[in-house]
């Protein structure tokens, strides 16, 4: 191979792309649709407190009172621990039925129709033999609001059956204390508490892994049709060999792809830091400790993923002159990466366990599926070693593969070839006349 064309081949791709002024607009752009996405999440969680009007039906006579110095408690609570977070405030008012229950609730729905209440609950004996409560709204998709309403309505039944029995009334406080149980990862140095941040940073990463495999995938796909269906390669191919073309031009969209990325990085960091330090400043679970292995590990796998799917890409390309045409094969390496998110459970549930260990050694999941397991668990050596092997060995086969369809495929225009046509030009040896249904133009 003739490295100086290599080289010139990488130039030219890295440089017809980043020059141009639509990839610095995207690249610039996106991180400040995140950052703005953020903030629009932000102000959609503080605008979902508020005051929420709800009327209590309570047959019972004894929920009511309970009920509403609970959620004053809470509130009080809420304000002394995080004064700036808005939650849900409720403003309580008690319906004390003088006739029929059905009829009461009948009136209420009409009041939360009207806009004079936002829901009703509903309290009986006999739904209390059942513990059972029911709530009336316009809504039930209000997750958080229902949840914290829900516990709160636990824990008062909780003290009234324990006041039944003639316990101490102080007994409910004890029995709602949970276990802080503390978790610590063991390592090879010695043994360290597992933070929940940096489990979600983890986390964090393989989304972001598995998001670029799909776009940097798809750009080199359309980067070798581009040139096809231009007629471009015809004029490049007289002075570079068509191996040596491939390997130039899935360097260089890499690298642009790379450029991207760290800037990317670079700005959200720069936007998003002042957010960030002051959420971490007052979040009880602190910054993530991201390990140095970690961010190894991560720029290890991508780059032996980006080779690996970049030969795929361009084997899937090669033959056919739109994406129209390739899509169907394209669906193959997208079927690949999603299956890492189908068992992205199964590595995060148990990362040792034989199905983790399986996903991580077969070449098209382990990148993504290797990853996480090395930034949740301790792997053997071994394991990541034979990963590793295994994923190179499975590049250079497929470059092989990729390099033998890309040299007979990038001058085939007409018809679309079949696939016999195309695993035919893989045993395709230079002197020999190729004999497609497309036509060669050269």
């Amino acid at each position: 191979m003739n490295w100086k064309k290599i080289l010139a081949v990488i130039r030219r791709e890295y440089v017809e792309r980043v020059r141009t002024r639509l990839f610095w607009v995207a690249t610039l752009l996106i991180p400040i649709f995140f950052l703005v996405f953020l903030v629009v999440q932000i102000l959609a969680y503080e605008k979902a407190g508020g005051e929420r009007r709800l009327a209590v039906v309570d047959t019972t006579g004894k929920f009511y009172a309970p009920l509403e110095h609970e959620i004053a408690a809470q509130e009080q609570e809420r304000k002394a621990k995080r004064p700036k977070e808005r939650g849900p405030h409720w403003v309580l008012e008690q319906k004390t039925p003088s006739g029929d229950l059905e009829t009461a609730k009948e009136a209420l729905r009409k009041d939360v129709f009207a806009k004079r209440l936002d829901a009703y609950l509903v309290v009986t004996p006999a739904l209390l033999e059942k513990d059972q409560i029911q709530y009336y709204s316009t809504t039930v998709s209000e997750w958080v609001v229902l949840g914290q309403l829900e516990r709160t309505l636990t824990r008062i039944r909780l003290r009234e059956k324990i006041a039944a029995r003639g316990l101490p009334p102080d007994l409910g406080n004890d029995l709602e204390k949970r276990i802080d149980l503390k978790s610590f990862k063991v390592t090879a140095s010695g043994t360290a508490e597992e933070k929940g941040a940096g489990v979600i940073a983890a986390i964090v990463f393989f989304f972001v892994m598995y998001s670029t495999f799909l776009v940097y995938g798809a750009q080199v796909m359309r980067g070798v049709i581009e040139e096809k269906s231009t007629r471009i390669v015809e004029v490049v191919i007289a002075s570079v060999r068509p191996t040596e073309l491939m390997l130039g031009k899935m360097i260089g969209i890499g690298l642009v792809g790379l450029t991207q990325y760290a800037t990317w990085s670079l700005v959200a960091m720069n936007l998003s830091l002042p957010v960030v330090v002051q959420s971490l400043a007052a979040s009880e679970v602190g910054a993530p400790r991201i390990p140095l292995s970690t961010l190894a590990y991560f720029v290890l796998f991508f780059i032996l993923w980006y080779f690996l799917y970049a030969g795929v890409y361009t084997a899937v390309a090669a033959p056919f002159n739109t994406d129209q045409e390739a899509q169907l094969l394209a669906m193959i390496p997208v079927f690949l990466i999603v299956s890492c998110v189908a068992v992205y459970p199964a590595v995060l549930n148990n990362p040792n366990g034989a199905v983790s260990v399986a996903v991580s050694l077969f070449p098209f999941t382990a990148p993504l599926s290797m990853f996480l397991r090395t930034a949740i668990s301790e792997v053997s050596a071994w394991q990541v070693g034979l990963s590793v092997l295994i994923l190179i060995a499975t590049t250079v086969g497929i470059a092989w593969f990729a390099g033998r369809i890309y040299r007979v495929g990038i001058l085939m225009y007409g018809k679309k070839p079949t696939i016999s046509e195309i695993l035919r030009w893989v045993r395709y040896k230079p002197g020999k006349v190729v004999q497609p249904a497309a036509t060669h133009v050269a």
